[in-house]
């Protein structure tokens, strides 16, 4: 009888491979939503454009797209439904955050600085 076995160094999808692939979906999945949902209150309730928070949400967005793509390098990255993700996914990923993430950002700094303000 034979067995079929499957060689050591393969990785399956799903499977997170190390420390940074973890922290990358934890990123784009968990963190980076957080984050930015806490920061764009921190620019609303604040007045002025190009404060700290508004550094700190460009980085947390650059950081969610820097997850992804270490998790989409990886060779087990998956989406959030939990299917294999494919570069088209990465893209469409980074193609929906950036425009929405710029108009959270200009629609806090609008509200923060000339409605609430």
């Amino acid at each position: 009888m034979e067995t079929k076995s499957e060689p050591d160094n393969e990785v399956r999808v799903g499977e997170v491979s190390g420390g940074a692939v973890l922290l990358g979906r934890l990123m784009w999945m968990i963190l980076g939503p957080i984050l930015s949902f806490s920061i764009t209150y921190a620019i609303v309730t604040r007045e002025g454009w190009f404060t700290i928070w508004d550094a700190a949400f460009g980085v947390v967005v650059a950081m969610m797209v820097g997850g992804r793509w270490v998790e989409q390098r990886s060779g087990s990255a998956m989406t959030a439904t939990g299917e294999p993700a494919t570069a088209e996914h990465f893209k469409r990923y980074v193609r929906v955050l950036l425009p929405l993430a710029g108009g959270a950002w200009v629609a806090a700094n609008v509200l923060g600085n000339h409605v609430l303000a």
